[in-house]
């Protein structure tokens, strides 16, 4: 679902809400009743009465066909209504930017069985070998730098994403990762860019990613916000595809080769390369925060993971506390001799550092500066009722990223400002993200359900108070959202950087606008001047935001200027430059 306000619904659709408004309001069920109230005012749209009712594992009418029985209706002629009313949207022509539904995850079939998975094509560059190779989980869909491709389908975001693409042109390097769709699905990268598949079956997608990365490690990693799971299979599926990446690594890296791996996903990578190849300069960045020695020592084989860690010649981290933490965990549990930079380990020394993550500032001022996306920040702003204040949130949907929280304190500054002529509209942008978790499943159901609820009690006809869309927006798309917002609300839980608060300064080249950053976000170190909250406290979001709201525009206009100064200094390129040249300043192994 774009941005765009969707018009009154026509024919099919227009019946099943009249059916759907009619049953609601006869069951008498408060919730049931606002979600009514919203259709009948025309601020809640097909796709969010979907939304609220949905049911994990069921068919898209299921839900909804179950209240019908409940409710006395009659469940044949709905089935039908709602069959020719999803045709109807099927049918028509989607937004422009707009990306397709993803289809089935690799390793499933269409109603999520486990399945055969053909290994992916080796390109011809396979039995070349490399001085660079960059390793991340995956490999991103799409090249973003003219702004079209879905912003969810990089592996970091776009403005990272390019970064990473240009120092592999530039170091005539290769990318290894996961392609996640084979065929005709593989993903376009630049010209001249060679990519290395790793193959995943449908059992390591669940095991390894979505069992140990995303259930283990993610929740772990990110202050134990959910409860982690552990899990013995987990784990040594996790050692499996390490190996793995590992293994095609060791085949395309010339000698003395220089290796940069990524993320959580990979953390046995570099102690595996270096037992294998000990010519290799190795670096690994971690672009999630590590958490302190008191969560990191519930992790089953928390040794094994910081011996794999330390394999690497340089190991990155977003934020000093992340360095500071894995420093400890060296001293603390493998007992290694390590200072305020670096660990000591079988006659190597490790360096250990803080380099924040950016992004690629000048593309996306020269994005931002385009007529089309002035154009579409105006329609953007129109398209929600020309508010005066509109207030913005993009962001994964992830039980790390605060959304809750911040629609909640939404909620209870539109309940002040019941009697305010022209009230501020937020717009949320909350692409799906590991649906197949249950963890995240809970979630959707409940963020559906809270903004059905802004909408119902406090849309206007023709004017939501709240426009949530789970679609993958184009890059083009964000960055003109970022335009057209007077404040993005950046509020995690606990985040190693945020790139989109980054993203927002980038894209104010007229230096106004607001930023309102969770404190415990990574860029809170580097954007001091925006307006930090802590998000668990609602009493803290509402006055952040309405600060944001009351903020003159001088004072706006010093606090960006200051931001914008000091991003262009610590943009993309430098984030990349400062981590390769830590690592190239290490020896070469004799």
């Amino acid at each position: 679902m774009a941005l765009k306000r969707e018009t009154a619904p026509a024919g099919a659709i227009t019946e099943l809400f009249d059916r759907l408004h009619d049953l609601h309001l006869d069951a008498g069920e408060p919730g049931v009743r606002e979600i009514a109230t919203g259709i009948g005012r025309g601020v809640l749209s097909y796709t969010t009465v979907h939304n609220v009712f949905r049911g994990p594992r069921v068919p898209k009418w299921g839900h909804l066909e179950l209240i019908v029985e409940q409710l006395g209706g009659d469940t044949e002629a709905f089935r039908l209504l709602w069959r020719a009313a999803r045709l109807v949207e099927i049918a028509l022509p989607g937004p422009e930017g707009s990306v397709p539904a993803r289809p089935p995850e690799p390793g499933t079939d269409q109603a999520g069985a486990t399945a055969a998975v053909p290994s992916p094509p080796v390109g011809a560059d396979t039995d070349r070998q490399f001085d660079f190779v960059l390793v991340t989980s995956r490999i991103p869909f799409s090249n973003h730098s003219n702004g079209q491709a879905g912003a969810a389908g990089g592996v970091y975001g776009a403005g990272l994403d390019q970064v990473l693409r240009d120092l592999v042109v530039e170091r005539q390097g290769a990318w290894v990762g996961w392609s996640r769709q084979y065929g005709a699905g593989d993903p376009e990268l630049p010209d001249g860019l060679p990519w290395l598949p790793v193959s995943l079956s449908g059992r390591e997608v669940e095991q390894h990613l979505e069992g140990h990365c995303n259930s283990t490690l993610w929740p772990l990693y990110h202050d134990a916000i959910e409860r982690p799971e552990f899990h013995r299979a987990w784990r040594d599926t996790y050692r499996v595809v390490n190996q793995r990446y590992a293994d095609v690594v060791t085949r395309i890296a010339a000698p003395g080769a220089t290796v940069w791996v990524h993320d959580y996903q990979l953390q046995l990578v570099p102690e595996l390369l270096r037992t294998r190849r000990p010519d290799l300069r190795i670096g690994f960045f971690l672009h999630v925060p590590l958490p302190p020695p008191e969560l990191f020592t519930r992790l089953p084989g928390r040794d094994e993971t910081l011996r794999g860690l330390l394999g690497a010649d340089v190991v990155g981290f977003q934020a000093p506390r992340s360095a500071g933490n894995f420093l400890r965990l060296c001293q603390e549990l493998l007992h290694l001799r390590a200072s305020e930079s670096s660990v000591e380990l079988d006659g190597r020394t490790v360096l250990v550092g803080a380099y924040p993550a950016s992004i690629d500032v000048g593309a996306i001022e020269k994005l931002v500066g385009q007529s089309r996306i002035k154009r579409r920040a105006q329609q953007i702003r129109a398209e929600v009722g020309n508010p005066e204040v509109l207030i913005a949130g993009i962001d994964r949907l992830d039980y790390t990223k605060g959304i809750e929280q911040r629609l909640t304190a939404y909620g209870e500054i539109l309940n002040d400002m019941r009697s305010v002529a022209n009230p501020p509209v937020f717009i949320q942008v909350a692409p799906l993200s590991r649906e197949r978790v249950a963890k995240y499943a809970s979630l959707r159901e409940r963020v559906d359900r809270l903004a059905g609820h802004l909408n119902a009690s406090y849309g206007r006809m023709g004017g939501p108070a709240l426009r949530y869309t789970n679609t993958v927006l184009g890059f083009g798309e964000v960055v003109a959202l970022c335009r057209a917002a007077d404040i993005l609300v950046a509020t995690p839980l606990s985040d190693g950087m945020n790139l989109v608060a980054k993203e927002y300064v980038a894209s104010r080249l007229d230096d106004r606008g607001v930023l309102v950053l969770s404190e415990f976000a990574g860029a809170a170190a580097e954007l001091g001047e925006a307006v930090l909250v802590n998000p668990n406290d609602t009493d803290d979001l509402k006055d952040a935001i309405l600060r944001a709201i009351a903020m003159r525009p001088a004072e706006q206009s010093r606090r960006m200027k200051a931001m914008r100064k000091r991003l262009r200094a610590h943009d993309g390129r430098a984030w990349v430059t400062s981590f390769i040249t830590a690592l190239e300043s290490v020896s070469r192994p004799v």
